[in-house]
């Protein structure tokens, strides 16, 4: 349990435009965040729950910086929708919003942390779902809606902390993020 816990150093990989690994890295965090909601839309309110459609763009900020964070952020729920008509179109501006706030403060914590802690994944994610009921509210939202979107996230926000950190942990022990190893 205790390495589940521990904080790791990691230097962020930042990708630059001209950099092929950019666009194939957003491609798979991109592909991963259309089949994660597919995996838990089967359950009502699937996605309020678990968040899934951000899960990758946190990946591909944390690990690799915010132009691939931005990308990511962009191509999911556009993609998402347009396969899938889901996020539906009267929530497509907040989950954009919510996953560009996701993007920004993933990308700034690694790159000011640089570690890997799950408590800095937790503090990205709670960051993104505190903003996106502010967004929502300016834009005409009731508050007790908001709240209760906030509630029903909670366990998307732990499994965006602690199974990102696993999984950027695995990436970057394996080199499978295509930068070798960070132990």
């Amino acid at each position: 349990m205790s390495a589940l816990l521990s904080s790791l150093p990691i230097e962020q990989r930042t990708l630059r435009l001209r950099d092929l690994r950019l666009y194939g890295f957003v491609a798979a965090f991109a592909a991963g965040n259309l089949l994660l909601p597919m995996a838990v839309h089967a359950v009502p309110q699937g996605g309020l729950i678990f968040l899934p459609i951000f899960f990758c763009t946190l990946l591909a900020a944390y690990r690799f910086g915010l132009l691939a964070g931005i990308l990511t952020a962009l191509a999911s729920p556009l993609l998402n929708h347009a396969l899938t008509g889901m996020p539906p179109s009267e929530m497509l501006f907040s989950v954009l919003a919510k996953s560009l706030v996701l993007a920004a403060f993933a990308a700034f914590l690694a790159m000011r942390t640089a570690r890997l802690s799950p408590w800095w994944l937790l503090l990205a994610a709670s960051g993104m779902q505190l903003a996106g009921l502010a967004i929502d509210i300016v834009r005409g939202g009731s508050l007790a809606t908001g709240l209760d979107a906030l509630r029903l996230g909670v366990p998307g926000v732990l499994i965006m902390g602690f199974g990102g950190y696993a999984v950027l942990r695995i990436l970057a022990r394996t080199g499978s993020d295509g930068t070798g190893s960070d132990r």
